[in-house]
């Protein structure tokens, strides 16, 4: 009967809020709360409702179809986390909520969808897929089995302390995909290597690489931003000699290791955008891979460096070819 009126009393704080689709709820806190009352999972969508196509079509071929309006609400409480460009389709509290939310779970396209326990710990993480509402729901089916054994091993590790409770966390997150561990669960890899200090469970050396890795993709990732936001302005007014001369004033003296590889490499691909100088983009490139060969940028730099050899190389057959042509050119005239 309790569980009864606490479902009556949320479903009546969801109809309250302006929710774009009917069992889908927006406050984030009342969600939780639902799901734990339930005993259901939260499905979480980040979306942009009025200009995202890719969210758009979901809602149309997944969310408004009945056979995920029938079938998903048994297992999870639905939560629309929305960021239009009509701000009137959610409420100022909605939107710092939402805010918060974007920068908790590190969300960077939409649409995004996470799959949590009651608690609001990611578990999955999808997105638009093809395929209707029945491959949909197929898919989060499974999604759910590995949501259970998660949340499963996260129970037995509250009723244990030590190595134990550290072999337990442990378990919880050998049930997620490694995207979703190191997205979502960073501070569990921290438990769990503060729990095993001593290293005798093996678990201290198998985390303590992952959050070293985390941790200067966080570094990559804050720089990143700060210094698009820098040279953006530059490169939409076309000013991309501004752009460079700030990225040399960083090349010259970085704050940090992760700052000077950024600065080189969005210099690579400035010389690239602006002048297609392939010689320089190259050694700008390979500067930033040295910076720190271990980098999470480096594999973007390896992928990035064999097109702008291959223009390099192009370029020097053009070159050849009017070489010769010229060469040819003069000698008929003669």
């Amino acid at each position: 009967m309790l569980r009864t009126a606490l479902s009556i009393a949320f479903v009546s704080v969801a109809v309250a809020l302006p929710a774009q689709e009917t069992g889908w709820i927006q406050d984030f806190a009342a969600a939780k709360a639902k799901a734990k009352a339930e005993n259901k999972h939260l499905l979480l969508d980040f979306t942009g409702s009025d200009w995202c196509s890719w969210c758009i079509r979901l809602d149309k071929e997944v969310f408004s179809q009945e056979a995920f309006t029938a079938a998903a609400p048994k297992d999870f409480v639905l939560v629309k986390l929305d960021y239009p460009n009509d701000e009137s389709l959610v409420t100022a509290e909605v939107k710092e909520q939402n805010a918060k939310l974007q920068e908790q779970y590190g969300i960077r396209g939409y649409p995004t969808i996470l799959l949590a326990d009651a608690a609001g710990r990611p578990y999955a993480q999808t997105g638009y897929e093809r395929g209707g509402a029945e491959k949909y729901v197929e898919m989060l089916t499974g999604m759910k089995k590995r949501g259970d054994a998660f949340i499963a091993a996260m129970l037995r590790a509250e009723q244990k302390q030590g190595a134990e409770r550290a072999t337990a966390l442990d378990e919880a997150l050998a049930a997620l995909d490694e995207e979703v561990v190191g997205n979502h669960h960073l501070e569990t890899m921290q438990e769990i290597v503060k729990l095993d200090a001593d290293g005798k469970a093996n678990l201290k050396a198998k985390y303590e690489p992952k959050i070293e890795q985390l941790a200067a993709a966080k570094d990559l990732d804050r720089e990143a931003q700060a210094l698009s936001k820098a040279i953006g302005p530059f490169m939409q007014a076309g000013e991309a000699d501004k752009a460079l001369a700030h990225l040399d004033g960083v090349i010259q003296a970085p704050k940090n290791k992760a700052q000077h590889q950024l600065a080189l490499y969005f210099k690579g691909m400035v010389i690239m955008d602006s002048t297609e100088d392939a010689k320089a983009a190259i050694a700008a490139l390979e500067a930033a891979k040295a910076i720190l060969p271990s980098s999470p940028l480096v594999q973007q730099i390896d992928m990035v460096l064999p097109q702008i050899r291959k223009q390099l190389e192009k370029g020097g057959e053009e070159k050849d070819g009017e070489e010769k042509g010229g060469e040819e050119k003069q000698e008929g005239g003669n």
